[in-house]
């Protein structure tokens, strides 16, 4: 079957086509992808047919009429979507009524859509040069998926790496502290955390809960051209459903589950669709309130299940179309988070079990408002996308293991009584009495990201040799941090009051960034294209940092302070082939770079030389080939790629382990092969199954004097599988016709 998608316009809007004389299965994608609606047809009802060229401003319904005259074929609609099938027959006379008929072309079967956007224009997931996984909202639905480590298994490559304060995503082994190495997309807009007191924003990622999307785009490999810092390993892309203009409609879910080792929780989902005005105007909302069981125990404070967790959260659409090439989309968004604290056990208390003696629970609130204006002319269609989201949130940390393994350290001693010279034994007792004393303590952290991100692009419309993007991006970024080390009460965990500060300090972060991007394709043969891309950034980082209260455990002292800033303007490039081999198989070469800005580490007694450090960036290899059936219902994907990392920011921690920071020391070399394949329909069945390879190694020492857990060369990247496979198989039955 074949099936051209995206999502559904106005039915009677006119639109510029200029679509050449070619095969009429390629005649009826390429409709679908400039009018933005949805043809369903067989191959069997287009083998062998070619369209006529079709150019001038049509609806959709006239243009896909021109396409099809004098085929013998005719659309149908169903819903949204165009049907194509054959015209019917006139009434047969009297003598051809004993004639046999010939049976009838097969109809259609619905294949799940195949549009995407990730080149930041509508294109054919198999016709895409980008090792991709694309995953519907309606199959995140089905399986009952609401966050992204239930979707992990779906999306091949990714994975999540849960650290303190929340998750790291990592894809292609490129795994590293310092800003995001895997781009965070909801919608239009690029997410992250916040700096915070390590340098370290990707350790977090701001996850929103997953209802009511229409869509996951997982983009493997750097991406660097179309979406700047922060995707050096590639892009998630998370498109949520847009308000419908064509009818009202509800629908409202309820979940419950169970956890081995843990309790109960549920929860329950609520949208509502309502047109305004019919094809003009439609407002859509999603409200969802989760519950997620707890599956840790402390045995030291005696605490069942203590990283239980809830989500709540409200998102409000707003769709208008003024029936001429304009559209606005606005949308906001507000999510409030908890979790009782931190889902970890240790080795020595045995699984799911854990002895921390102070308790890290995580509280986070996020806005996030974006609008997005789009005007489809007859040569050039622009968007226009602001963006503003804040993230308020307290992470917390246990802070024991430092109090216990400095105790008896004589650098903090001689702090505590300002000496140049070892503390006598009086002295060392005193000392340990203190940090005795304060245990335990957690880290405390309250926390506040804003940022406000602009783009206006500008991409070619028709069928001609030449497609092109152009696009201007500003970003600026601000993060302002509390870090305080708080004694807790040692039988429950909690903070104690009135407050006992053991140390205090804040940390300001700003970061402004600016871009021009663009992408030029030039069809040198009727198959054959080759793409060029560059990316030109320039941005201005500050830190600034003081303490209010030393801490003489970790050294900080209470004169510390720093102003500093760092900036760097440079080029990210890209350079693809892509080749159809007949209608089916489709081949890609490419060259490509990722990069991530650098910053400054806040860090008392850090040398100086350290103080700063700089972007890094990698270059990306890669060979790919997609492969599908006629029907569209098999497909195989291979992505063949080697990775080489330079001056790659990484994190280093202080001798006595209280401090972390980031640098540049080391290179990595990472090769890698991803597969994919599909078959939908089979006997009945949906199949689907994926294999990940990665060797990622250091190729040269990390080796500094100022720090310790560095690696040597030869040595794997941590928490990188080698190995990473997912196979799946579903079936669904009708309960009743219709």
């Amino acid at each position: 079957m074949g099936a051209a998608w995206a999502a559904p316009k106005r039915p009677d809007a006119a639109y510029r086509f200029d679509i050449p004389a070619q095969p009429l299965s390629q005649a009826l994608n390429q409709l679908a992808l400039r009018s933005d609606r949805e043809i369903l047809f067989s191959p069997a009802l287009t083998r062998g047919k070619r369209s006529p060229a079709v150019s001038g401003a049509f609806t959709p319904e006239a243009a896909l009429e021109r396409l099809l005259a004098g085929s013998g074929l005719v659309v149908r609609l169903e819903g949204r979507s165009f049907l194509v099938v054959p015209a019917p027959r006139e009434a047969p006379s009297e003598a051809a009524a004993t004639t046999p008929r010939p049976e009838p072309p097969p109809q259609p079967i619905a294949i799940d859509s195949v549009v995407v956007t990730a080149l930041k224009r509508s294109s054919l997931v198999q016709q895409t040069p980008i090792s991709m996984t694309v995953v519907s909202g309606e199959q995140l639905s089905r399986l009952g998926v609401l966050d992204l480590e239930k979707a992990s298994p779906l999306l091949p490559g990714l994975k999540l790496i849960s650290t303190a304060f929340g998750r790291r995503l990592v894809l292609r082994g490129v795994y590293g502290a310092g800003e995001a190495t895997t781009g965070l997309y909801y919608d239009e807009t690029p997410m992250t955390g916040p700096v915070g007191t390590t340098a370290d924003p990707g350790v977090m990622a701001p996850e929103l809960a997953l209802v009511d999307v229409d869509r996951i785009e997982l983009l493997r490999g750097p991406q660097g051209t179309l979406y700047g810092s922060g995707a050096m390993g590639g892009a998630l892309r998370i498109l949520f459903r847009h308000p419908d203009l064509s009818e009202d409609s509800a629908a409202i879910g309820a979940s419950a589950s169970a956890a081995a080792h843990g309790g109960q929780a549920g929860g329950a989902t609520a949208v509502l669709n309502t047109v305004v005005v019919p094809e003009r105007f439609a407002v859509r909302v999603s409200a969802y309130e989760q519950h997620q069981p707890g599956v840790i125990d402390n045995v030291r404070l005696g605490l069942k299940d203590v990283d239980a967790s809830r989500v709540q959260g409200v998102r409000l659409a707003a769709l208008w179309e003024t029936g001429s090439p304009f559209s606005a989309l606005v949308s906001a968004t507000h999510q409030t988070s908890h979790r009782d604290d931190i889902s970890a056990w240790n080795d020595t208390a045995g699984p799911w079990k854990t002895v921390h003696a102070g308790r890290a629970p995580f509280d986070g609130e996020i806005d996030l408002a974006s609008a997005t204006l789009k005007w489809r002319g007859e040569a050039v269609d622009l968007t226009a996308v602001s963006s503003w989201y804040r993230w308020r949130l307290t992470r917390r940390q246990d802070y024991s293991g430092v109090l216990v393994g400095e105790r008896t350290n004589a650098a903090g001693c001689m702090r505590m009584f300002s000496l140049s010279q070892a503390c006598g034994e009086a002295q060392m007792s005193s000392y340990s009495a203190y940090v005795d004393s304060v245990y335990p303590a957690i880290l405390n952290q309250p926390a506040e990201l804003t940022a406000k991100i602009h783009e206006l692009r500008a991409s070619s419309v028709g069928a001609g040799p030449l497609k092109w993007t152009l696009g201007a991006y500003r970003e600026v970024r601000g993060d302002y941090i509390d870090s305080q080390v708080r004694h807790v009460d040692p039988g429950t965990g909690a903070l104690a009051e009135p407050p006992v500060l053991i140390g205090r300090r804040d940390i300001e972060n700003h970061l402004s960034q600016s871009a021009v991007f663009g992408e030029l394709s030039y069809a040198v043969a009727p198959e054959t294209e080759l793409t060029l891309g560059a990316r030109r950034f320039d941005y201005v980082k500050r830190d600034r940092g003081a303490v209010q209260i030393a801490n003489v455990v970790s050294g900080t002292w209470a004169d510390y302070a720093i102003d500093a800033r760092t900036e760097e303007r440079g080029w990210s490039l890209k350079a693809l082939a892509s080749r159809r081999f007949g209608s089916d198989v489709f081949g890609y070469a490419q060259v490509s770079q990722g990069f991530r800005p650098g910053g400054v580490n806040v860090v008392p007694g850090l040398p100086e030389a350290l103080a700063v450090y700089r972007s890094d960036r990698l270059n990306n290899y890669e060979l790919g080939l997609k492969a599908q059936t006629g029907d569209g219902r098999v497909t195989a994907n291979v992505a063949l790629y080697r990775v080489e990392w330079s001056d790659m920011q990484y994190a280093a921690q202080t001798q006595n382990r209280a401090f972390t920071y980031v640098t540049n020391i080391g290179a990595a070399r990472i090769h890698g092969l991803e597969v994919e394949a599909t078959a939908q329909r089979v006997l009945g069945w949906d199949l689907a199954g994926s294999l990940t390879l990665t060797d990622a190694r250091l190729t040269a020492d990390q080796i500094t004097n100022t720090a310790i857990g560095l690696g040597l060369e030869g040595d794997r990247l941590p928490v990188v599988p080698k190995v990473a496979a997912a196979a799946s198989m579903e079936r669904r039955w009708s309960l009743a016709r219709g």
